[in-house]
This record gives C-alpha cells, structure tokens and sequence, in this order.
C-alpha cells in the first residue's frame, strides 16, 4: 500500500477511534471535550481561579478512554524555608465538601494525601469513571515564552491512582519528607501547541503510538515504556523536520525503539541536569527485549499490511522474539514496505540436476522435493526498475537451522541447499529510493 493510503487510514483511525470526542458545543455535556471543560471549570471555581490545567490533556495528546486530571494549585511565591501546603489543602479539603458544585451525574469521593486532593468520580456500581488531583505549586521563575514555572512535590513523577498511593504510603513507612522539583508545565504544553500549528500530524502520530502502548500495558502489565516519553520523541523529530507525515514519524519512531530505550536522551525543560526519560535507568533487561519485541511484532505487521486490513488489528499489542540471531526485517535496515502496483515481478527456484533425479522450476514440478538438492532462486520475469534487489531465507522455526538473513542481490547462499523439513520460504525485495516497492514470494515446502 502506497504512503498516501497509510497517511489517510492511519489519520482516519486517530480521529475516530483515539482522539477524545468533541462535540464543538461545550453545553452539550455528553463528548469528552465538554465533560473535562465542565470538571476543570467547577474546580477552578473552588480554587478561586488560582490553577492550571496540566498533563496530556491541555497539550492536544491524550486519547479515549480519559481517566484523570491533574490541576496545579498555585498558592503563591516559592519560599525556600516554607512550603508545607498541608493547612491550606486542609482548607482546600473543606471547601470541596462544603461548595463544591458536581457538574456531572457520577458520585464523588473526597480526600486528603499528603501533599494533594483527590476527587473520584464513580457510577453506580461503584467503578471509578474518572478522577481529579489538585496538587500544591508554587511560582519559582519563568521559562523562555515568560510564563511561570513552578515547584511540586514529586508525587507528580508517579503515575495516578495506585502509584500515589504507594508512594505516599513509602514516604510515610519511611518518615521520609516529601521533595520539591522545579517543573514547566506550561512550556511544554506552548511546544506542542507551536510543533502542531506547523504540522498537525504531530498530535496524531503521538496518538497512534500512545494506543498501541496502552495496548501493550493492557496485555502485559509490565510494559514501562512511558507516555510522556514517547511525546517527547515525537517532538523531536517534528521539530527537526516539520513537514513530517505521519506514516513517516510513525516509522522512525519503532525503528529507533532500540535506541531510544538505551539510555536517557532528553533534558527535562526546567532541570538540564535531569533527563525526562530517566526512568530507562532503572528498566531490566527483560523489560527493555519485552518492549523491543512489542515493536518488532508491530513492525512485521505493518510490512505485510494491506488496503483491506483494519489498523485495530496493527496497534493490537503482540510480542515476537526472534527464534535466530539471524533472522532479519527490511525495518532494521530501515527500508518501509509501500507496495505500489504499478511495480510487478516474480521469483522462482530452479532445482538444478543431480544423478537420478529430475532438475526443473519449483513453480513447475509435480513431485515432491528431495533432501541434499540444489536450488538457485531467481527473478524469472521482467525486472521493475528499480535501485537494488534483497533477498531473504526463512528456514521453518522448528528446524536447526530457521535463519532469516537479508542479503543483497543473490540469496546468502548461491545455490541454496535443502537440508531441512518444514515449511521454508524465499523472498525477494524490490528497493527503489530505500523503499520496497514490491516483493515476490516463493515457497519451499519438504516433508
């Protein structure tokens, strides 16, 4: 399938399956647009406007279903010798029970943490639908558009919900004061606003990758790999080239998963000392493979996706561990399968002669294959015209010897020798501006 097909089912597929609904009528109350405006609006209220909005959400990232919000609560100044917040989120605390204005049909609970408030939004039955934190910050400079940043506690680096949770209980168990980290959240949230108005493929492309790592969350609960993280690579490449599409940035995003994943790479905007994607630091090896197999499965499915395939299938989590050291994908060597059928062409096996027995096309014979025969594979059509030819053996998986390799111009070995049972297969692919155009197939079948 040609880019341009990707591009439009990819884009297609972000706004109608992950980007949150809009109704572009704020009192409709029913899309995701409307339900988080009327939230912040009635938190804003209680906290007498002295708030922002932060997270995914107020950069144009975040995608269905919605789950939390985090609002920074700005209680002034930064004073280096006091800035326990506790009183005043214990005011806080009382004016939500006593004034707080539900904008929603769900049931709320309400509490205390150490250095936050937290409001859950559940239905009925109990199960949580949604849930906000307002969380203390005070102003301590300004970044380079001149806005303020500030200091939060650094309960803010762990997940919503349970992680809190965990981390409070930790620092309590351990009498352990909570930190302070200098953040910017508002210029984050201008970068994104800026890299999108250049190009909105940047917002759908960060979409795309953030549902299939929650699909893989989903699937495999230790799955690290981190939303934010992902966004900050995404930026990355839009700002070093803002006429990116989205199958392109999609691209380069899994193919440089392994690089990615190092070691950190990104400075923190209100800290160069420190590194966003820090975190990798701690990762294990299992846990980086497990996410290098995640991105290998998703790489051989989009090689082999057509115009009839539903990209749900494509961001669908799976894991594929290479069964040979050998075994090989045009995607690491960076090469995208864009099939375009104006290009045609096709392989075959020639069975070369050996004493007493019969030498002929595999496309051709009749009889089985023999063992210890000679085959040398071919282009037997007219060639596409095109930069350079690949060719690849894929041995059974179950066999000694499952290979894989991807060599140029002639298979690895020039006649192939059939050594193993199983189900084999040779490809050869058609490379023109290192992008495959087409590929052609042929089979290898010895029982």
């Amino acid at each position: 399938m040609i880019k341009d097909k990707f591009n439009s089912k990819f884009r297609t597929y972000v706004r109608e399956k992950v980007s949150p609904t809009n109704c572009y009528d704020k009192k409709c109350g029913k899309c995701d647009k409307c339900f988080v405006t009327a939230i912040y609006d009635s938190f804003k209220t209680v906290l007498n406007q002295n708030c922002i909005q932060i997270g995914s959400y107020p950069r144009f990232t975040a995608i269905r279903p919605l789950h939390d919000l985090d609002i920074l609560y700005i209680l002034g100044d930064w004073e280096e010798q006091n800035h326990n917040p506790q009183m005043l989120l214990e005011e806080l605390l009382k004016e939500i029970k006593s004034n707080y204005v539900n904008p929603t049909e769900y049931k709320t609970e309400i509490s205390l943490q150490t250095h936050s408030v937290t409001v859950v939004f559940k239905d009925n039955n109990d199960e949580e639908i949604f849930s906000v934190d307002i969380v203390p910050a005070y102003i301590f400079s300004t970044n380079e558009f001149q806005q303020d940043t500030y200091k939060v506690p650094e309960v803010l680096r762990q997940k919503h919900g349970g992680k809190r949770q965990e981390f409070y209980k930790k620092l309590s168990e351990e009498h352990k004061e909570m930190n302070w980290i200098h953040t910017d959240p508002r210029g984050y949230i201008k970068v994104a606003k800026q890299v999108n108005q250049s190009n909105d493929d940047f917002r759908k492309t960060v979409k795309f990758i953030k549902a299939w790592k929650n699909s893989c969350k989903e699937k495999y609960d230790d799955f690290k790999l981190k939303s934010f993280h992902i966004e900050q690579v995404i930026t990355k490449y839009f700002q070093n080239k803002n006429d990116l599409e989205i199958f392109d940035s999609i691209f380069k995003f899994f193919v440089d998963i392994p690089e990615i994943i190092q070691s950190p790479k990104i400075k923190d905007r209100a800290n160069t000392e420190k590194y966003i994607d820090e975190y990798l630091n701690n990762l294990t090896e299992d846990q980086k493979n497990k996410i290098i197999q995640a991105r290998d499965c998703f790489l051989r499915k989009l090689e082999n996706f057509s115009k009839d395939d539903l990209v749900e299938n494509l961001i669908e989590a799976c894991f594929y561990k290479r069964v040979s050291s050998s075994e090989q994908f045009l995607f690491d060597f960076k090469i995208p399968v864009l099939i375009d059928v104006q290009y045609d062409f096709k392989i075959d096996g020639f069975i070369q002669k050996k004493e007493g027995f019969r030498d002929g096309w595999i496309s051709k014979i009749l009889w089985k294959i023999e063992f210890k025969r000679n085959i040398k594979f071919e282009i037997v059509s007219d060639k596409p015209k095109v930069d350079l030819f690949k060719w690849k053996v894929k041995n059974d998986n179950s066999s000694m010897s499952p290979r894989g390799e991807i060599t140029d111009n002639q298979t690895k070995n020039n006649p192939e020798s059939t050594e193993f049972k199983g189900n084999h297969y040779v490809e050869c692919y058609a490379i023109l501006n290192n992008v495959c155009v087409i590929k052609a197939k042929q089979n290898v079948k010895l029982n």
